[in-house]
């Protein structure tokens, strides 16, 4: 079987994916890695197929994007993917983001945790070749997602319910939804002015339909930490870095 180290997907931006300011918006930067790192997954044969057949899945765990530019409108871009290192529950996948002329316009860094969806427990893919999961020595120059500390008290506080359309197959709230409720808490205006430079997003407990969780945000100059908790639980940590629109 041939078992491809890097994969790479090149895609065109058309003006019904562009955000508001015409670019390509963070939450298809995020789906964009979702569906290169299933692509790359079937080809090595470690994609939803093989893994399904025990009752298992990836599930993403953490992400980090940093991106120096967004692609705009009719713009060709490419997302390329390679495995950096791997273990019995887990997978560290990287990925590099090229404009239409082969210049780097950002990197982003995974890490994927295998489910067993019936205890809804991390998984064992020790049954699974070695050479299914090569890895690449490539560079991703961004650093690791940081550990996001706790909100302070004054942090503002907003709640949302889940619905039907927060939900993906494997039955709990999309990745993509969750950037979208963090995102939706700033105004029009305030995109207009700022890009996210840097995403760090990391997932500690699933969200279902129905749950109700709420949103804490504190921004310090360019920098705000989010939350998404449920009770007295964090679901969901996330770290913005903002630059200015230029």
């Amino acid at each position: 079987m041939n078992r491809p180290t890097e994969y790479t997907h090149k895609y065109t931006l058309t003006a019904g994916e562009s955000n508001a300011c015409g670019r390509m918006p963070l939450t298809l930067v995020t789906e964009r890695i979702i569906e290169v790192a299933t692509e790359h997954a079937n080809a090595l044969g470690i994609g939803y197929a093989a893994l399904i057949t025990r009752n298992i899945g990836w599930v993403l765990s953490r992400l980090s994007i940093e991106m120096t530019r967004y692609p705009i409108i009719n713009e060709e871009y490419s997302f390329t993917t390679w495995i950096e290192s791997y273990n019995r529950h887990f997978s560290e996948r990287n990925f590099a983001i090229h404009d239409g002329s082969g210049a780097i316009i950002g990197y982003a860094r995974t890490v994927w945790v295998a489910m067993d969806f019936a205890s809804r427990t991390v998984a064992d893919l020790t049954a699974f070749e070695r050479e299914a999961f090569p890895t690449a020595d490539l560079p991703c120059p961004i650093p690791k997602a940081p550990r996001i500390s706790p909100l302070p008290p004054e942090a503002e506080n907003e709640s949302y319910t889940f619905r039907y359309c927060d939900i993906d197959f494997n039955r709990h709230v999309n990745t993509v939804r969750y950037l979208e409720l963090i995102l939706n808490h700033w105004p029009l205006e305030h995109h207009d002015r700022h890009i996210v430079r840097r995403l760090d997003l990391m997932f500690h407990h699933e969200c279902r339909f129905g749950e109700t969780v709420r949103l804490l945000v504190s921004t310090d100059g360019d920098t705000s930490l989010c939350e998404l908790a449920k009770g007295s639980e964090r679901a969901i940590g996330a770290k913005i870095c903002w630059a200015p629109l230029s």
